[in-house]
């Protein structure tokens, strides 16, 4: 059972993995210039959020975003918060809701794992902010059957998860999203010139 709290969840900045679209796993890497940029650029914005905790997952890409928006908070760091294989990525996006009724055993074990990493979160005084990966918020959405929100997000993505009042529902609000791939080569060819 989740508990019905309000969290906020942001996906980390682009890597070059993320940059090539390949479907291949690739361990722990780190932020490109443009995903530094990204966390940058969100900031402003979440540090806004009256956030009380923010929980992470362990791998490099993430806490580096967190960092480059809130270097002064602490952090928690869940190892169930931690991205899936390319595998697990796969049969998830293909089955969907089905996800975990017709699933294989890993990914069922990700699904499972993932919700433990999020009551781990939500067991912290909130609101409760969650930096963490796009399998992570996929299985998020699977777990709440968030309807009209889109389960696959884009990096530094600020997405705002809350229960209806009127029918006790999870509900999802993208609160906004990174700039535009143009927008940040523009900045970084400014930065270089520095």
């Amino acid at each position: 059972m989740i508990p019905k709290k309000d969290f906020y969840f942001i996906r980390h900045g682009q890597t070059d993995h993320n940059k090539s679209l390949t479907k291949t796993d690739h361990g722990d890497i780190s932020l490109n210039l443009i995903g530094k940029e990204q966390a940058r650029n969100i900031a402003p914005l979440v540090s806004q959020i009256p956030l009380q905790t923010i929980c992470c997952s362990p791998l490099k890409r993430a806490k580096e975003t967190k960092e480059l928006m809130l270097p002064e908070r602490e952090h928690i760091e869940l190892d169930a918060l931690g991205e899936c294989t390319a595998q697990i990525w796969s049969e998830m996006t293909s089955l969907h809701a089905d996800a975990y009724r017709k699933g294989s055993l890993v990914t069922r074990n990700f699904l499972q794992r993932v919700k433990h990493g999020l009551n781990q979160a939500l067991e912290q005084i909130g609101p409760v902010l969650i930096v963490a990966h796009g399998g992570v918020h996929f299985a998020i959405c699977h777990w709440m059957n968030i309807p009209g929100h889109s389960w696959v997000i884009d990096n530094c993505q600020l997405v705002h998860f809350s229960t209806d009042k009127s029918t006790d529902e999870w509900k999802a609000e993208l609160l906004s999203s990174a700039l535009a791939g143009r927008e940040m080569k523009t900045s970084l060819k400014k930065e270089r010139r520095v």
